[in-house]
């Protein structure tokens, strides 16, 4: 190869090395840690901070509420609740918490961790083909919002519909309260590239600073950011290199993210991403 044609190609390599991956402004994938968990969370599925010293994670299959150590990732206790289950997220209100299965049934699980905890199952009333695998409290809401990731009455991946469980009543409304829709990105990625987009998420979790909800796909792994009333404000797709299975997300009320990821012929983990506005 002619000396000219080598040097190009050798800077055109080195700018494309420099440029950054898109990624939430207020996060860098370059300050990122990453602390690696033991083999019985090797198909870890959800994660829920609850405070500076412990971080709630499940196990796909386990029905197994773990208790982790936020900066070292080690196990501090474990609970188990139900019989082995397909379990996909974790929340955590007032003491109680709500764990759901992929059916789109959902745990209450009452005063975990102690003797006197209970567990109450709240059946998905649709029991046509479904995956759900994330689960949010709505702000101001006394509800909890199921995401369907495969459920065979959506379009098939163009669209996910979302479902509302009351706290109030403990009733599921039947009729989905939202639809997220990739056509609703056109006005943040290209058309063509909107159209590729698998809406299929796995993970969800509020943003306790920026007031924003960060929405997760395993699948087709992005990571969008939707506001107050769940509308898309900026999308990114995720290098797989890093985001090998991403399953759950969580913040520190400081806005510190974490993001965990199943094994997948490797280690599970959890990757920390310091806040930085």
């Amino acid at each position: 190869m002619p000396l000219f044609l080598l040097l190009i190609c050798q800077c055109t390599a080195q700018k494309k090395d420099l440029e950054p991956i898109p990624f939430p402004s207020a996060y860098s994938l370059e300050q990122m840690e990453k602390v690696n968990l033991s083999d019985e969370l090797e198909e870890i599925s959800g994660l829920e901070w609850i405070d500076s010293e412990t971080l709630w994670a499940i196990e796909d299959e386990s029905s197994i509420i773990y208790q982790l150590d936020p900066m070292s990732g080690k196990r501090k206790k474990k609970f188990k609740f139900a019989k082995n289950k397909d379990i996909e997220d974790i929340l955590y209100i007032d003491g109680t918490a709500w764990v759901l299965r992929s059916n789109g049934n959902l745990y209450e699980v009452e005063n975990p961790f102690s003797e006197y905890s209970q567990t109450t199952i709240h059946e998905f009333p649709i029991h046509d083909k479904r995956d759900f695998e994330s689960l949010i409290k709505p702000e101001g809401k006394d509800a909890i919002w199921i995401f369907c990731k495969v459920c065979s009455w959506d379009e098939n991946a163009s669209q996910a519909s979302v479902y509302e469980f009351d706290l109030l009543s403990k009733t599921f409304k039947e009729d989905a309260v939202i639809q997220i829709k990739n056509e609703s990105l056109t006005e943040l990625v290209s058309k063509e590239d909107a159209q590729k987009v698998k809406i299929q998420p796995s993970a969800i979790a509020f943003h306790p600073i920026e007031k924003k909800y960060y929405l997760l796909s395993s699948s087709d792994h992005w990571l969008m950011k939707l506001d107050e009333n769940f509308n898309p404000v900026e999308f990114f797709h995720l290098p797989r290199d890093i985001f090998k299975q991403p399953e759950g997300i969580s913040f520190a009320d400081d806005g510190t993210l974490f993001i965990s990821n199943e094994a997948r012929n490797g280690k599970p983990n959890f990757l920390i991403f310091p806040f930085n506005p």
